[in-house]
């Protein structure tokens, strides 16, 4: 059982293959407050689920919800590039805050520019795709499911790989 750390939109994805209720069951997952108040549904054949995610999953003690202080936020943007802060939302810089202070979780998502942004933070290391996760917990797609190119490793390599481009050009600047 590892501690993995989720976002969003891994979540919602999760939800909607059908298999983010056999991941909790299977790991401490640990989730950001404003993670939590951003899933509200997801969609699976055709329709739209509303999910209460704090009572279902935090609330119900399946899932810790975690904060980060304003500070720790404000270092993490610190850290990163004017153009760089600009694309990561409220959701990954919390998550990312998280991330940098805990060295026991493990981040998932497959948002570009939270990936992009982790070589910044010196975190690249404790980051893996929803395709890792669900290979590393033994976990198959249910019949009928696909998955979503964005959760996969090649997409996460991909996104790894212009981070540390970037990082390493605005290095040079300096």
């Amino acid at each position: 059982m590892k501690l993995w750390l989720l976002d969003a939109d891994v979540i919602i994805k999760l939800l909607e293959i059908d298999v983010f209720d056999r991941l909790v069951a299977m790991h401490d997952l640990y989730v950001t407050s404003t993670v939590v108040d951003e899933v509200k549904y997801y969609r699976r054949g055709g329709q739209k689920f509303q999910v209460d995610f704090r009572q279902q999953y935090v609330d119900s003690g399946l899932m810790t919800e975690t904060t980060a202080t304003a500070e720790e936020m404000q270092e993490v943007l610190r850290r990163l590039p004017v153009l760089r802060r600009q694309g990561v939302h409220a959701g990954e810089i919390e998550s990312l805050a998280v991330l940098v202070r805990q060295d026991d979780l493990i981040l998932c998502t497959f948002d570009a520019a939270a990936i992009r942004a982790l070589p910044f933070l010196d975190v690249t290391e404790r980051a893996v795709s929803a395709e890792r996760l669900m290979q590393t917990s033994g976990l198959t797609l249910s019949p009928g499911f696909k998955l979503d190119p964005r959760l996969s490793e090649s997409y996460f390599r991909s996104n790894i790989e212009h981070g540390l481009r970037e990082f390493v050009c605005t290095q040079n600047i300096f």
